[in-house]
């Protein structure tokens, strides 16, 4: 039990600021649209990090540049986690990608969803992201990419 408690200690960490650090939003005036039909918005999303001290910051972004939809857009947003005692190399890459990730992903949700009203388009209310899987499946593609490589 011990033990447990000394493991949670050092992965504690507190939010100092979440912000948008960048946003890039415009209407695709090529874009026709059809009667009732709905379009699908192509998403990229990246997550980086860099760490300083007992500060991590947290940089993700969000993208759609598809040609067939009605509009392109690009925010990244920024947050500043200070954690108690900074995790080992994979823990810290593990926090980063699922529980910050998690954290930040509303705040994005909320400026998409403003850009597009404020566009006068219905509002886009992003699904909710999977964190857990998204870290995992690129986990796993990494260790196969790596594989690859060491076959050659």
């Amino acid at each position: 039990m011990i033990q447990k408690e000394k493991n949670l200690q050092s992965k504690l960490f507190k939010i100092e600021n979440i912000r948008q650090i960048e946003c890039f939003f415009a209407l695709n005036s090529e874009f026709k649209p059809e009667k009732d039909k709905k379009y699908q918005i192509g998403l990229s999303l990246d997550i980086s990090f860099q760490k300083k001290g007992k500060k991590v910051r947290v940089i993700l972004k969000l993208s759609s540049e598809e040609k067939e939809q009605p509009f392109v857009f690009r925010v990244i947003f920024e947050g500043i986690f200070v954690f108690d005692k900074i995790p080992e190399k994979e823990e810290l890459e593990r926090i980063v990608h699922i529980n910050c990730a998690s954290i930040m992903f509303p705040f994005i949700r909320e400026s998409i969803a403003d850009l597009t009203r404020r566009a006068g388009l219905t509002p886009l209310i992003l699904d909710p992201v999977n964190f857990v899987a998204l870290y995992e499946s690129s986990k796993e593609k990494k260790k196969k990419e790596s594989e690859k490589k060491q076959k050659k």
